[in-house]
């Protein structure tokens, strides 16, 4: 008899993924990924989940300015 491989009782509920800056501003544009379902492990981290929310909170808002 064979086990399972993938055993969704023992599978972890949190990963560590390394994604570049580029992707990262994606799918924070895509709304696919929230600010708030981020969670900072170094200063490094920090820094460039920081930059990307706030890059991706400025895009095309310049359209919903009041002259």
């Amino acid at each position: 008899m064979m086990t399972p491989v993938f055993n969704t009782e023992t599978t972890a509920s949190k990963v560590q993924v390394e994604l570049s800056s580029h992707v990262l501003k994606q799918l924070l544009k895509s709304g696919l990924l929230h600010g708030e379902d981020c969670k900072c492990l170094n200063a490094s981290a920090k820094k460039v989940i920081w930059q990307a929310l706030l890059a991706t909170s400025t895009d095309n808002k310049e359209n919903y300015l009041c002259a």
